[in-house]
């Protein structure tokens, strides 16, 4: 099943099944980076014919989920620190917009949907529940992204959302140590939306996303490149008053 409830409406296609068992097998490791995923037994084991897993294997590449490659097929890509690094550069520059967006608008900010996904992650934090943790943390970032009334942006951030997830699988990443450090983060953000303080309000969202590339990077037993960070996040003005 999907890592996320199906919203309703009309019933899925054989298509949108087939994406949904794939992309789950991805995000939650059972299908792990460089494997090739074999159309044929993943047919058999859905009950469809190849057509509709051909079908959903384009559409997962275009998710960033699986590369298909020539004479090899579909191969779920390799984890590597570049890539790690732009998928959370571009969430962080896309949820950065949104902000700019949020803090411009002259009414005050609907919070509803910010403040339960806020309580979730704070219970998930208190009963010490990790993966709870993860997915009310994600929850809350998309509420932001969707309070900014943005398709195009809430559409790519949704796509990122589903690497993220990938990575998280991949590496077996577990919260509980960092459990108090993310429930601080995300309460930080919440407080500074809330007041209007667009400054804060960008500065703690990058430097939360900092802090996970950095985690996630050291996994891979590779160095973070912060110059390259800093100029994919907050350009060439910032590397120019480091030096």
């Amino acid at each position: 099943m999907s890592s996320e409830p199906r919203p309703r409406g009309p019933a899925p296609s054989n298509v949108d099944l087939a994406v949904e068992g794939i992309r789950d097998a991805i995000v939650s490791g059972r299908l792990r980076p460089g494997e090739r995923i074999k159309e044929i037994p993943l047919a058999e084991g859905l009950g469809f014919s190849r057509a509709p897993v051909r079908d959903a294997l384009r559409l997962l590449e275009r998710d960033g989920l699986v590369m298909l490659v020539p004479n090899r097929g579909a191969i779920v890509p390799e984890l590597r620190a570049v890539d790690v690094l732009e998928v959370y550069a571009l969430r962080a520059s896309l949820g950065t917009l949104a902000l700019h967006k949020l803090m411009l608008e002259p009414e005050p900010l609907a919070l509803g949907p910010l403040e339960r996904e806020l309580t979730r992650l704070v219970r998930a934090g208190e009963r010490q529940r990790a993966d709870d943790a993860i997915e009310a943390d994600l929850a809350y970032q998309a509420a932001v992204i969707a309070a900014a009334g943005l398709p195009r942006v809430a559409g790519e951030f949704g796509r990122l959302t589903w690497q993220v997830r990938m990575f998280l699988g991949a590496l077996n990443i577990g919260l509980l140590d960092s459990l108090p450090r993310v429930v601080g983060e995300v309460q930080a953000l919440h407080e500074a939306i809330a007041a209007h303080d667009a400054e804060a309000a960008g500065r703690l969202w990058q430097e939360k996303f900092e802090r996970w590339i950095a985690d996630l990077i050291g996994r891979l037993d590779e160095e973070f490149d912060h110059e390259l960070w800093l100029a994919l996040t907050r350009g060439a003005g910032e590397l120019a008053r480091r030096d």
